[in-house]
């Protein structure tokens, strides 16, 4: 099984996109109506976030909703992404040694979201459009320019008294892009601490993530479902061309630390 194969199917299985969708798994908004309190479910998760690394910066935004509208019931969902990063790489072959890039992802899935109390599961499909801009033109790099893909990926996540577990990812045949993440934690309820670990790349680089994450519920407007802050840092690994120890550049940046934030919010 060829490299390319592996990463389709450890991610599949392994599980995508929402890097933070909060309360999925029960829970929704109220109101008053006709003198009396009624229950609205929570029908959209939106999240942003932003993520460092040495030469390298990147930025997203996304929603999950509801096709039923209502995230607190098993259904169809629909997923909607949008992200922006900058690096920067040296080679000695191009003129002055050293090339910028900025790239840009724009990514639309369909999914079915499985819910029950304090779990939920979802698998989705769909695609996406990714360009990668480089100044000044590196022709020794193959992921340049701008292609579309199919995008699958899936999530899942637990939380419970003293507990909590996600585990999300997806595949792209743009790039042969890739990206995933499993996160362990102790929830005290006022916060869930504990490590991560992750893996991400395209057909020019591969880089592994060792870290820790702490996340807190922000309940700044007093509503029933607050807004969820994460904070994430650690050590990344790299490594070029599946496996080899030499490379032209990583969108992810270099090998050195990473440090990131991601708020979700639901409504």
């Amino acid at each position: 099984m060829n490299t390319s194969t592996l990463k389709i199917a450890a991610t599949v299985i392994g599980l995508a996109i929402a890097t933070a969708t909060p309360t999925l798994a029960g829970g929704g908004g109220g109101g008053y109506k006709d003198g009396g309190y009624v229950e609205q479910p929570t029908w959209i998760a939106t999240y942003t976030g932003a993520d460092w690394a040495k030469d390298s910066f990147y930025t997203y935004s996304g929603a999950v909703v509801s096709l039923q509208r209502d995230l607190s019931r098993s259904g169809w969902v629909f997923q909607g992404f949008a992200g922006y990063g900058s690096y920067e790489y040296h080679n000695p072959s191009i003129s002055g040694g050293r090339v910028d890039g900025d790239v840009s992802q724009l990514a639309a899935m369909l999914g079915y979201l499985w819910v029950r109390q304090g779990a939920a599961f979802g698998l989705y499909v769909g695609g996406d459009w990714t360009d990668h801009d480089l100044t000044p033109r590196d022709p020794s790099n193959s992921v340049r320019g701008s292609e579309f893909g199919l995008r699958v990926g899936g999530d899942l996540r637990l939380v419970g008294p003293g507990y909590y577990f996600s585990l999300e990812g997806y595949y792209s045949t743009a790039f042969d892009t890739y990206w995933s993440r499993a996160r362990a934690g102790i929830n005290t309820g006022r916060f869930i601490i504990g490590p991560e670990g992750g893996a991400l790349g395209n057909e020019g680089f591969d880089a592994q993530r060792l870290g820790a994450f702490v996340m807190f519920k922000l309940d700044m407007f007093g509503t029933r479902n607050p807004a969820e802050l994460t904070v994430h840092g650690g050590y990344q690994f790299l490594s070029g061309d599946h496996g080899s120890s030499s490379f032209v550049g990583s969108s992810a940046g270099g090998e050195g630390a990473y440090v990131g934030f991601n708020l979700g919010m639901a409504f």
